[in-house]
C-alpha cells in the first residue's frame, strides 16, 4: 500500500481544518486578493482500484487503491493585476499556493500537491516549492497527457526561474520566446536515493498575438542525475566498488550540457561512479521536441501539435521519428452551451529506434531507447509516471498479465520499472455544457506490448464526469470504466462537494 504518511491514528479532520484555518487567516491578514477552497469526496470501485482515467493526470492525489474518503483544502494568491496610470502592471509582484489532501481508506495519506512561493519581476518569474505544471506544446486542459511532464505525478519540489509568457524579441511580437530553468529533488526511489532533477525548456512563437495563424516550436530537456545506490555494489565490468552516481558540481556541468564525461569509451570508472556514466552521459537524459500551429477563426480556434521523443540520440538520426504524440484541439469561442472543446490525440511509442537488447540496433544510429527506463532511474515520482500515463510501471499492472511468470519478473526488475512503454493508440476528450451543468467525456484505446510477455493487450478506458455550480458551491461526479487487459475490469465512481471563498 502506498503511504506518504500514516494518519489512521491521528485526528485527521481536526488537522485538516487547522491547516486550512491557518492558510485562510494568513491570507486575510496579508491581502484580500486571495482564493481558497474546501472540498470533500468519496471514491468507490468494483475491483478495489481506481480506474485508469479517473486517477490519471490528477497530480498524484488519487491513489491506485480505491474505497476512500478525501478532504482537500487550498489557498492561492495570484499576482497583482492592477495597472498604473500608464496602463502598465507593477514590475514586482508575488504570490503563493498551498493545497492539502487527506485520503482515508485503503490508502491513508496526507499530501501537499502544492506548496510554493512565487515572485515576478518584469517578464521573469522565480518560484520555489511544489507547483502544478505541464511541460510541452499540448492542449493543457483536455489532453491525455504531455509526453514528458503531464501532471500525472505529484509535483517535485523545485527552484525555477523562467519567462512564463511569450516575450517579443523581434518585430514587436513577430518572434517571441519563453523558457524555464530549474533544479529539483527526487528524494529516493526503489533503486536510487537522494538524486536530483535538472530541467530546462525553450519555446518560440512566430506570429503576433493578434494574427490568425501562429507557429510554435521548442524543446525541453530533463535529467535525473546524482544520488547513491541503496547499497554499494561491485561493478562486474571493472571490479570496482560503486558508491555514487556523480554528485559534484563538475558532474552538474556535464548534466546541463549533455556532453559525455569521457568520449574515449575505454571503460574507465571514475571516483566510484558506474562505467556507464564514466564514458557516457551522466544521468538519465530525456525530453521532447515540439512543434505546433494555432489557427484562429471567427467562431473557433484550432491547435495542431506534435511532440517527438528523445532519450539516447535516436531522434537525432531519425531512428524513432515514427514515435510521437499528435494532437488536434478545437475550441469554440461561444462558451454558453453546447460543445465547447474537443481534443483528439494519437500516441505511438513502438519504434524507439529499434527493438532493444544486445545486437538488435545499429550503434551509429542508437536505438532501443526503452522509454522512461534507465539502469539507475525510472521516470516516476511517488508511484506515478511523470510523463504520459500510458507508459505504466510494474506496480500498476494486474499480476494476471504476467501469469505464470510474475514472481520471477517482479524479482528481476523494480516495481517502478516501466513494463508498458511500447504502445500505440488514440484518445478523445470533449467538454460541453447543458444549461447549468458542464460535462467532460474521455475515451482511450491503446494496443500495448508488455515487458516479458509474448502477447499484446488492448486496453479501453472511459470517463464521464458532470459538474453543477450554484453560487460558490460546486458538485462534481465521475463514473469510469476499464476493460480487462492491463488492469482488471473495473467500474469506479467519484463524488465531490466543493465550496469556494
Amino acid at each position: 500500500m502506498q503511504q506518504y504518511l500514516i494518519i489512521s491514528k491521528i485526528p485527521s479532520f481536526k488537522l485538516f481544518l487547522s491547516i486550512l484555518t491557518i492558510n485562510v487567516c494568513l491570507a486575510q491578514g496579508v491581502t484580500k486578493n486571495i482564493r481558497y477552497e474546501l472540498e470533500s469526496g468519496i471514491y468507490l470501485s468494483t475491483s478495489g482500484q481506481n480506474p485508469f482515467l479517473l486517477r490519471s493526470n490528477q497530480y498524484g492525489i488519487i491513489p491506485l487503491e480505491s474505497q476512500f474518503l478525501t478532504l482537500r483544502g487550498a489557498t492561492h494568491k495570484e499576482y497583482d493585476s492592477t495597472k498604473n496610470e500608464q496602463n502598465k502592471q507593477k514590475r514586482f509582484s508575488y504570490g503563493y499556493g498551498i493545497s492539502t489532501v487527506i485520503n482515508v481508506g485503503k490508502a491513508n495519506q496526507i499530501i501537499l500537491p502544492e506548496a510554493y512561493l512565487k515572485g515576478r519581476y518584469g517578464v521573469f518569474e522565480f518560484y520555489g516549492g511544489r507547483r502544478k505544471e505541464v511541460v510541452g506544446l499540448v492542449d493543457t486542459t483536455l489532453t491525455s497527457g504531455s509526453y514528458i511532464w503531464s501532471g500525472n505525478a505529484l509535483p517535485l519540489p523545485k527552484l525555477q526561474i523562467s519567462i512564463p509568457n511569450y516575450v517579443s524579441i523581434l518585430g514587436k511580437g513577430l518572434i517571441s520566446i519563453k523558457g524555464a530553468y530549474a533544479h529539483g529533488w527526487f528524494g529516493s526511489s526503489d533503486s536510487t536515493k537522494n538524486f536530483f532533477l535538472h530541467q530546462k525548456s525553450l519555446y518560440g512563437r512566430i506570429g503576433k498575438p493578434n494574427w490568425r495563424v501562429k507557429m510554435y516550436a521548442g524543446f525541453n530537456h530533463q535529467v535525473q542525475w546524482g544520488g547513491k545506490p541503496h547499497k554499494p555494489y561491485i561493478e562486474k565490468e571493472t571490479g570496482k566498488l560503486i558508491t555514487n552516481y556523480g554528485n559534484d558540481f563538475n558532474t552538474y556541468l556535464y548534466v546541463i550540457s549533455g556532453v559525455s564525461l569521457n568520449r574515449k569509451g575505454d571503460g574507465i570508472s571514475k571516483d566510484g561512479i558506474p562505467i556507464n556514466d564514466a564514458w557516457n552521459r551522466s544521468g538519465n537524459h530525456l525530453g521532447s521536441v515540439d512543434i505546433a500551429t494555432e489557427m484562429c477563426f471567427n467562431k473557433f480556434d484550432l491547435f495542431l501539435y506534435r511532440q517527438s521523443f528523445y532519450e539516447d540520440g535516436s531522434l537525432f538520426y531519425l531512428g524513432n521519428i515514427t514515435d510521437g504524440l499528435l494532437g488536434l484541439s478545437y475550441k469554440r469561442k461561444n462558451t454558453n452551451a453546447g460543445l465547447i472543446k474537443f481534443t483528439f490525440e494519437f500516441i505511438n511509442t513502438k519504434s524507439q529506434g529499434g527493438p532493444g537488447g544486445s545486437g538488435s540496433t545499429i550503434p551509429q544510429i542508437r536505438g532501443g531507447d526503452n522509454y522512461f527506463n534507465n539502469g539507475f532511474y525510472q521516470w516516476i515520482y511517488k508511484g506515478n509516471t511523470i510523463g504520459t500515463p500510458f507508459i505504466i510501471p510494474l506496480r500498476n499492472i494486474q499480476q494476471e498479465v504476467f501469469t505464470p511468470n510474475y514472481a520471477s519478473i517482479s524479482k528481476s526488475i523494480p516495481s517502478t520499472y516501466m513494463v508498458v512503454n511500447r504502445l500505440s493508440g488514440f484518445f478523445l476528450g470533449a467538454y460541453y455544457r447543458m444549461k447549468e451543468i458542464s460535462f467532460l467525456t474521455k475515451f482511450s484505446n491503446t494496443n500495448n506490448h508488455v515487458y516479458g510477455v509474448d502477447k499484446k493487450f488492448n486496453q479501453t478506458s472511459i470517463l464521464q464526469s458532470a459538474q453543477f455550480s450554484y453560487k460558490k458551491n460546486i458538485v462534481s461526479s465521475q463514473i469510469s470504466y476499464n476493460s480487462d487487459a492491463l488492469f482488471k475490469s473495473n467500474l469506479g465512481i467519484g463524488l465531490q462537494l466543493m465550496r469556494t471563498f
